[in-house]
């Protein structure tokens, strides 16, 4: 019988208030407050003024006009904190046959230079990717098709290919997460940001934590405090 926790990333993977996008415009040179590039984008792909797609090739002409390299993209992974209690949390849930997934609407190479050996633990990554030209300079990139209700869809592919929606356990954090909550599965919110948490349409559960360990006995039923750092 087969059973699988689906993590996000910023904010669930991570301290919270890390937000891998924030960071990457930053980076490239741009403000981030309410009269920015940033929020316009946002604001005009939340309202259908364009698609997923679009945004984020519209997203991309200012990260190479900004100079963003592979470079900094990897540093900034580097540089951003997991959430503590990762390790620990990550190897008990294998040690008790979970498969592991990250879907997230982050970027494949921030996930991977920010979690390091942890990554090893995880099934599949489903993120968006940036494509490099050949001096390292973002050329692209490459759209997840599982954000905001792509995330919906994604568990539903696994209720598809005949896992129990009650084997499946969804930990995220924010208002694109939502979608998830109405396909039955359990569903944990964890440092909420952005998103009503006490509605249990949508989230089942909630832990405010700095440690991930907490969502355990959520999962796995058992009462050991599992409050460890590592």
């Amino acid at each position: 019988m087969e059973k699988v926790v689906v993590f996000d990333f910023d904010g669930t993977l991570t301290q919270k208030g890390e937000n891998s996008w924030r960071r990457l415009w930053l980076t490239s040179g741009y403000d981030i407050g309410n009269n920015s590039a940033y929020k316009s984008l946002f604001n005009r792909y939340i309202n259908g003024e364009f698609s997923y797609q679009e945004w984020n090739d519209r997203t991309c002409e200012y990260f190479r006009a900004g100079n963003l390299t592979s470079v900094k993209v990897s540093t900034i992974g580097a540089l951003t904190p997991s959430i503590k209690g990762l390790k620990i949390t990550l190897q008990e849930l294998k040690q008790n046959g979970y498969s592991l997934f990250i879907v997230s609407g982050s970027i494949k190479q921030i996930i991977k230079s920010c979690l390091k050996d942890n990554i090893n633990y995880f099934s599949g990554v489903y993120a968006n990717e940036f494509v490099y030209d050949s001096n390292g300079l973002i050329q692209n990139i490459n759209s997840t098709r599982f954000d905001f209700d792509g995330k919906k869809r994604f568990v539903e592919l696994l209720i598809q290919n005949g896992i129990k929606p009650e084997n499946i356990t969804f930990v995220g954090n924010s208002y694109n997460d939502e979608k998830v909550g109405e396909t039955g599965v359990k569903t944990i919110c964890i440092n909420p940001e952005e998103t009503d948490h006490t509605d249990r349409n949508i989230w089942k559960n909630v832990v405010h934590s700095s440690t991930i360990s907490k969502i355990l006995p959520l999962i796995l039923n058992k009462k050991q405090n599992y409050d460890f750092q590592k």
